[in-house]
C-alpha cells in the first residue's frame, strides 16, 4: 500500500515538474537540422529545376530555424537552472563558455577562407567582411556567398549578447510573462511592417536582421520558461505531445514551409516557429516513438555533434561554383568532403576545446 502511494506520488510530481537535463535526442534535432540545411543547398545549388531550387531555399531556411529555436531552449534552460541553483548567473563565465564553444573552430575556418583567397580558391573576399564574420555582425555587412552562411551565427551572438543580461536581470516572479510578450512583440511588428510595408521585403532585411528575428530564438526561451515553471501547461503539453503523432506535427511544418509564405507571408516566420516549438517540446517530453528513436540514434546524434563544423564548412563544397575545384564540389563527393572536413574539425579543434569548456560549467 505504501510503495503504491509513493509511485503515486512520483507521477503526480513528474507531471508538475520539469527539470532540465542532458536529452541526447536534442544531438539528433541538431543533426536534422544540418542535414536540412546541406539538403537545402543540394537542390538550391546542383538541380536545374527551378520548382526544385526555389523548395531547396525553403528547405535549408527550416534547418536554420530548427537550429535557432532550438538554442533559444538549451541556453535559457542553462541559465534558468544556473539561476535555481545559485540565485543569479554568472554572466563573465557564461561568455567564456560562448567564446570557448564557437570561436576557435569559426577562427580555423576564417583563416581557411584568408589562405584560400590568398591562393585564388575562392571569389574574393573583402577584408571588412572577415572582421564582420568575426565580430558578428555578418547579417548587416558583406556580400560575398564565401561568408554568407555566417549571418545566422552573427545573428544568434548578437541574440546572446542581449538575453543572458536580460534574463539576470528580469525580477518577476515568473520570467516566462514579459518574455512571451518580447517575443511576439517582434513577431508583430515584423508582421505589420511587411504588411504595410515599413519594410523592404526582401529576405536580407526581414529575414536576418535581429530586430525583425529574434523572436525565432526568443521562442525557444519561451518553451524553456514554460516547462520550468511546470503546474498546468506541463501537464497539457504532456497530454498533446501523447497525444498527438509527431507526424502530424511534421506535416504541419512542412506544408506551412513549402506554401505559407504565397498565403500569408507576414505569419509565415510566426507560425513557422510555434510549430518547431510544438515539435521540441514533444520531443523532450516523451521518450518513445518513431522520431524519439530517430534522433537518439548514434549517426543522429553524432551528425548533430559536427553540426557546428558542418555549418561553418558545407558552404565551401555545397554553395560556392567558382572557381572550380573539378569533382570536390560536385555530389556526391562535396557532401563527403564537408563532413570529412567538419569531422577533422569537430575531433580536433572542437572537442578538446569543450573539454577544457566543462571546467565552466
Amino acid at each position: 500500500m505504501v510503495s503504491e502511494k509513493k509511485k503515486k506520488s512520483v507521477q503526480i510530481a513528474s507531471s508538475t515538474h520539469y527539470s532540465f537535463r542532458n536529452f541526447p535526442q536534442l544531438d539528433g534535432f541538431r543533426g536534422l537540422a544540418i542535414v536540412l540545411v546541406i539538403c537545402g543547398h543540394i537542390m538550391s545549388f546542383e538541380s536545374r529545376s527551378l520548382p526544385i531550387r526555389q523548395s531547396g531555399d525553403y528547405v535549408s531556411h527550416l534547418g536554420v530555424f530548427l537550429f535557432f529555436v532550438l538554442s533559444g531552449f538549451l541556453i535559457t534552460g542553462l541559465l534558468h537552472r544556473e539561476r535555481s541553483l545559485k540565485g543569479t548567473v554568472d554572466l563573465k563565465w557564461f561568455y567564456v563558455r560562448r567564446a570557448l564553444r564557437l570561436g576557435p573552430a569559426l577562427l580555423v575556418f576564417l583563416l581557411g577562407v584568408v589562405i584560400l583567397r590568398r591562393f585564388g580558391l575562392v571569389e574574393h573576399v573583402a577584408r571588412y567582411e572577415i572582421l564582420a564574420c568575426f565580430l558578428f555582425v555578418r547579417n548587416f555587412f558583406g556580400k560575398s556567398l564565401v561568408t554568407v552562411h555566417l549571418w545566422s551565427l552573427s545573428l544568434e551572438e548578437q541574440f546572446y549578447l542581449f538575453w543572458p543580461n536580460v534574463y539576470k536581470r528580469l525580477k518577476f516572479s515568473n520570467p516566462l510573462v514579459p518574455t512571451l510578450c518580447l517575443t511576439f512583440g517582434i513577431a508583430l511588428w515584423r508582421g505589420v511592417s511587411l504588411t504595410f510595408g515599413l519594410v523592404s521585403d526582401r529576405i536580407g532585411v526581414y529575414y536576418m536582421r535581429p530586430y525583425f528575428r529574434f523572436d525565432s530564438i526568443l521562442i525557444g526561451c519561451c518553451l524553456a520558461l514554460a516547462l520550468a515553471k511546470g503546474g498546468g501547461f506541463l501537464q497539457f503539453a504532456r497530454k498533446i505531445s501523447s497525444i498527438v503523432p509527431a507526424g502530424c506535427f511534421w506535416i504541419a511544418l512542412v506544408s506551412w514551409t513549402v506554401w505559407g509564405q504565397s498565403i500569408c507571408n507576414p505569419l509565415y516566420l510566426t507560425l513557422q516557429m510555434l510549430l518547431i516549438s510544438a515539435l521540441l517540446a514533444q520531443l523532450v517530453l516523451t521518450d518513445r516513438g518513431f522520431t524519439f528513436q530517430l534522433f537518439s540514434n548514434p549517426v543522429s546524434r553524432y551528425i548533430g555533434r559536427i553540426s557546428y563544423s558542418l555549418y561553418l564548412w558545407q558552404e565551401l563544397f555545397l554553395v560556392l561554383q567558382s572557381p572550380s575545384w573539378g569533382i570536390l564540389r560536385r555530389f556526391p563527393v562535396n557532401v563527403i568532403c564537408s563532413i570529412a572536413v567538419a569531422a577533422v574539425s569537430y575531433q580536433f579543434i572542437e572537442k578538446p576545446v569543450m573539454d577544457l569548456k566543462s571546467k565552466y560549467q
